[in-house]
């Protein structure tokens, strides 16, 4: 009797949660039925379905419904872009959510996803993963699988787009302002949207909502957004324009509008959200001081905290925070200095270093951000979460460089201890010769030898490159490169792969330095990077440094009285 009881609980529990669903075994051509969406504003409409019947689907989804719609849809165009998610009703029981439509054989057909398979996310979520069982594909096309962009620049689109590893397509920017038809409560057929960064820039994409459990957990879409699987973004309502009908397919002209709660998994049957709590994002900040033009511009956006997407999404923001405060592309020189927070972090991630190109100071303005942002979240030690990302970049486009003219020393020969002053000539361009002194110090227990003592400029990145490439050529580049190199051969742990960053040249520094003279006497107890890691000394200036000066120094033995003190 127990053991009833308890089936019978569980039966009920999962009726109340799941709720009534249609069974897909019993979908046959000819079945009418209805759909719910939102053509306009946020009122949800019905439109009749028809059943044309069942076909074979792809991965987890084994089956799709084919449909036939009617009415109000059909007279708008059709299946449209937008649509899905929206649900579908036969009998007041739910069959699934419209997903898919057709270019070739009229817009008034489309595909359902049935509720069964989209319903697996949940189990998915709770940590059950179904049996995944590939079969052959079909020829329609997710409804809204397309992410779209709002605020961005041709420029920044484009590398995010890349970036992403699918195309962003541009659509209006959020709703603004104070506006009545922004819904307060969601249901079954709501617009429903799907937002990764928000604020100046915007980029989501959206859909319908299908279905609400009373955990205040929902599904939507029928499809997939990007199958990231476990996600955290942002879940919005959105306000439909208006529904337009075109070629190749009709789509809904639609924006996001306020937060509703987080997306929690992205699959390949649909998404799986909650309502109420939000994703933590990420506020990323970009100020851009024009010298030439006297004015500054300031770009917001809050990024989700997804670390796969974080570094793509707020390095394309940061540049089309550049690209707005330029207004240009081409030559210049930049002062930029960025500030990175985190939960895992010893402390924010603080730098400052000077640009010039004659191609695209924007583009390669952001090199180093784009490279601390992939240090921190690929790092194999440490799960770093980022809390804030701060730029800070001056532009000009004058030249502001300084070639170094010459490199003399007070004397030629010294003694271990001693600080050797050198006077450093530089010719700003187009500008008047200065002098600057440097002390270089000589270590105590530095052999006699001979050596040759350089003078040259900082080196973070390569300065120059090929002519007029463009930004995406170009940060791809570099990425590749980074990948394909070692962060440290000798790093022991993370926090010494992070100093090394930090510690890096840069380009506005004069780097004096000398090998020591250990070629002839490497014994056992000193290590071979001991003998290869150079005396140096860096003097930063106002300009980005090129040139090289040398000279040969004696470093003459100690005398043996003040070896002996």
């Amino acid at each position: 009797m127990k053991r009833w009881r308890v089936l019978f609980l569980f039966l009920l529990i999962t009726i109340t949660i799941f709720g009534a669903n249609f069974p897909l075994e019993d979908v046959k051509p000819g079945l009418t039925g209805v759909g719910k969406t939102v053509f306009y504003g946020t009122e949800i409409e019905e439109f009749p379905v028809e059943i044309i019947g069942v076909i074979p689907g792809e991965g987890l989804v084994e089956n799709y419904i084919m449909i036939k719609v009617g009415g109000k849809a059909l007279e708008l165009g059709g299946v449209s872009e937008g649509m899905s998610g929206s649900p579908v009703y036969i009998d007041g029981l739910l069959l699934g959510a419209i997903s898919h439509g057709f270019d070739d054989i009229g817009h008034a057909y489309g595909l359902v996803t049935p509720i069964e398979y989209m319903e697996q996310i949940l189990t998915i979520s709770r940590g059950i993963k179904p049996e995944i069982r590939k079969i052959d594909s079909i020829t329609a096309k997710p409804l809204s699988g397309r992410l779209f962009a709002s605020g961005f620049g041709r420029r920044s689109q484009e590398f995010l787009s890349k970036q992403l590893g699918t195309p962003l397509y541009i659509t209006v920017g959020p709703f603004s302002g104070t506006n009545p038809f922004i819904p307060q409560d969601m249901a079954p057929g709501s617009a429903l949207g799907v937002q990764l960064v928000s604020g100046d820039v915007s980029v989501g994409s959206y859909g319908t909502l299908t279905k609400i459990y009373d955990d205040g957990r929902f599904l939507g879409f029928g499809h997939t957004i990007l199958n990231r699987g476990s996600t955290s973004f942002l879940a919005t309502s959105v306000f439909v324009h208006a529904t337009l009908q075109g070629q190749p397919t009709s789509y809904k002209l639609a924006s996001l509008t306020g937060p509703v709660g987080t997306i929690t998994e992205d699959r390949g049957a649909g998404i799986l959200g909650s309502f109420g709590k939000m994703p933590n994002m990420v506020p990323v900040r970009v100020v851009v001081r024009d010298e030439d033009l006297g004015r500054t511009v300031v770009t917001r956006a809050e990024v989700i905290p997804d670390n796969t997407l974080f570094g793509r999404l707020a390095a394309s923001t940061v540049l089309e925070g550049f690209d707005r405060g330029l207004d240009r592309v081409g030559a210049g020189t930049s002062k930029v200095r960025f500030t990175v927070k985190g939960e895992g972090l010893p402390y924010p991630v603080v730098r400052t270093n000077y640009f010039y190109t004659y191609s695209d100071i924007a583009a390669l303005s952001l090199n180093e951000i784009a490279e601390v942002l992939d240090l921190l979240l690929y790092n194999d030690y440490y799960d770093i979460k980022i809390s804030e990302v701060f730029v800070e970049a001056d532009f000009t486009e004058e030249k502001h460089t300084a070639v170094i003219v010459s490199a003399t020393p007070t004397k030629k020969q010294v003694y271990p201890g001693e600080e050797l002053q050198i006077e450093v000539q530089i010719r700003p361009f187009r500008g008047e010769y200065q002098t600057l002194n440097v002390v270089l110090p000589i270590p105590e227990d530095l052999p006699a030898g001979r050596v040759q003592v350089m003078v040259r400029p900082g080196m973070s990145i390569a300065i120059y490159g090929e002519p007029a490439p463009s930004v995406t050529e170009k940060l791809e580049l570099q990425s590749e490169e980074r990948v394909g190199l070692p962060v440290s051969q000798e790093a022991l742990d993370w926090e010494k792969v992070l100093q090394e960053f930090m510690n890096r040249e840069k380009n506005n520094q004069i780097v004096v330095e000398f090998y020591p003279p250990y070629s002839d006497i490497i014994s056992d107890e000193i290590s071979t990077d001991e003998a290869l890691s150079p005396i140096q000394v860096r003097l930063d200036t106002e300009y980005v440094m090129e040139g090289d000066a040398a000279w040969e120094l004696e470093i003459l033995e100690k005398p043996k009285d003040s070896q002996a003190d």
